[in-house]
């Protein structure tokens, strides 16, 4: 377990140095922190089911004000009980497993987001997609997660953001149960997912050489 975790943080420490090294004026970076709750046969449908805290760091390189691409690490935790499932036949199943996960991902804002301009602040609503890797328990899974949130920068090279997001994953062993074949179709399929809601807070990183304030 403990290999697999110094190479998760180790492959997210790299893609965040591969990209600042590469990056000039358009480098954000700062933390996330919210709360993460799990889809599966305990939970189909229900947001916020069992939530448990959640924290992490980003990195955004941003190629416009419109585009950008993203590379994060979180830890997180995600839990649930049988008993809250009338489906499932012993109640008495439960489960608790933390997440250690590293993303890479593209953004789409649908409005300008210029957190370098004093002239006015901006608010635009947005949506990402990519890939991640995840070690849950003792596996380390590949997932896919996407998610839509609302961005708002008041200048000064800050931005705020209120993000919810999906996790796609290929197991559905999460919750360490799988349901029998009964010819019902779960939510979504059967496969398990977690999701995470919660502040995004980055900084705009100074570039090193000076800027007309005309073109920023």
């Amino acid at each position: 377990m403990d290999k697999l975790k110094n190479l998760l943080l180790s492959l997210t420490l790299c893609c965040l140095a591969i990209l600042a090294g590469k990056a000039q004026d358009r480098r954000d970076f700062g933390i996330q922190a919210g709360t993460t709750y799990y889809y599966g046969e305990f939970n189909e449908v229900m947001p916020l089911y069992s939530p448990s805290f959640a924290m992490g760091v980003i990195f955004r390189y941003n190629i416009n004000h419109n585009y950008s691409i993203r590379a994060s690490a979180i830890y997180a935790n995600v839990s649930g009980s049988s008993s809250s499932a009338n489906i499932i036949p012993d109640p008495n199943i439960s489960f608790s497993k933390n997440i250690i996960g590293a993303e890479a991902m593209g953004e789409f804002n649908f409005y300008s987001i210029n957190p370098t301009s004093a002239r006015k602040a901006n608010l635009s609503p947005y949506v990402n997609a990519g890939v991640g890797l995840a070690q849950m328990g003792t596996s380390l899974i590949f997932h896919i997660p996407f998610g839509v949130g609302l961005k708002f920068t008041p200048g000064q090279r800050h931005t705020f953001a209120l993000e919810w997001r999906f996790h796609k994953t290929f197991t559905d062993k999460i919750d360490d149960y799988s349901s029998p074949d009964d010819g019902r179709k779960p939510f979504l399929h059967n496969n398990d997912w977690f999701s995470f809601i919660g502040l995004i807070y980055t900084y705009r990183i100074p570039n090193n050489s000076y800027i007309c304030p005309a073109y920023r």
